[in-house]
């Protein structure tokens, strides 16, 4: 089975751990188990052995069969329910390695806010193979003051070609103790999503960081997953993303740990670009049920006819979903969005 298409989130009222504002009041959205869980990573009609080894380690991590997708009655913060990241177990089982995205929209708004300064420290988490940190060194600091982690062999392979220190290492972890107070930019683009025990991260963040710093983020835009949701489009699958950030959850969580939002920003893409990922999403999810034209073309190992079956079954899609499209017009339905947190002058947790 898979999780049914929705129209509406359920909505019924639960009680869960918010990792913003502790609330434990919620609502519902929808719940999913390992096997639903594992079906939007890995095809099982296509690969048995790989989806058996993924649906049982998510379940491994969840430490259970099921779990909940809520959104908090106090801050509006979407989690999953056990908020729980997926570790490197997780992402080799699911994922194939793909090509990493070039310059993006939150690139360009962070080395806006950073032209003017010079030789400041920074930290990448996440980086990539480099996209973002190739253009700030050595232009605006030197390679000596930057650091990046990243857990993929590639990725941090390219990051050290360029002369750069990268680690496969989670910042919270010991080897991370000798940079206190070291740094005056961090930035996490699309990576904050996936992560959990929040409050550790921020500590170690103010471990990090020097007065005045600048903490950089990037997530995907709340509202464009609720559409791809509720229109037959993929959902925003734990446990790879975990939390659906919003401005509140930014500034509750900051004020906690003594930031403050300084700029925050909803990407605003085409309305072209907007309707062909929906309509990929939409392919995508409907691969995940057996029996359907989706599935049957995703399972097609000739690459040349796959991608001919793919290019038509979208185009129906296309027409039968026009009302839908229509209403990816609205400015707010960007892919991303991007905060500029600032360091307070006292950094006691409130």
């Amino acid at each position: 089975m898979i999780v049914a298409v929705m129209k509406h989130y359920q909505l019924t009222p639960v009680e869960a751990n918010c990792p913003i504002c502790y609330s434990r009041n919620a609502q519902l959205l929808w719940s999913v188990d390992s096997e639903q869980a594992a079906r939007h990573y890995v095809s099982k009609e296509a690969e048995p052995q790989r989806f058996k080894k993924l649906a049982d380690h998510i379940s491994n991590l969840w430490q259970q069969k099921t779990c909940n997708v809520v959104r908090c009655d106090d801050c509006g913060f979407c989690y999953s329910y056990p908020y729980t990241a997926g570790d490197d177990k997780f992402y080799d089982l699911a994922y194939e390695r793909s090509g990493y995205p070039t310059w993006k929209w939150e690139h360009q708004l962070t080395y806006d806010a950073l032209k003017d300064k010079r030789n400041f420290t920074l930290l990448e988490i996440g980086a990539g193979d480099g996209a973002f940190i190739r253009r700030i060194t050595p232009e605006l600091t030197s390679q000596t003051n930057v650091l990046c982690t990243e857990y993929s062999n590639y990725g941090r392979g390219q990051i050290q070609q360029l002369g750069l220190n990268c680690l496969a290492v989670d910042i919270r972890s010991k080897q991370f103790e000798p940079f206190k107070e070291h740094f005056d930019v961090i930035c996490m683009f699309q990576v904050l999503e996936h992560m959990d025990r929040l409050d550790d991260l921020f500590q170690r963040l103010n471990y990090l960081t020097r007065k005045q710093a600048s903490l950089f983020i990037s997530v995907p835009n709340p509202k464009c997953i609720e559409f791809s949701e509720l229109n037959g489009g993929l959902l925003d699958m734990p446990p790879n993303h975990i939390g659906r950030w919003n401005r509140e959850g930014f500034e509750k969580l900051g004020e906690r740990w003594g930031w403050f939002v300084e700029n925050h920003a909803i990407e605003e893409n085409t309305f072209a670009s907007k309707a062909e990922l929906f309509l990929k999403y939409r392919f995508w999810r409907e691969g995940q049920h057996p029996g359907t034209p989706a599935n049957r073309i995703s399972r097609i190992k000739n690459h040349n006819l796959s991608k001919l079956m793919t290019i038509g079954c979208i185009g129906l899609y296309t027409v039968s979903d026009l009302p839908k499209l229509s209403r990816l017009r609205a400015v707010d339905l960007g892919f991303s969005q991007w905060v500029h947190l600032k360091r307070k002058a006292s950094l006691e947790p409130e």
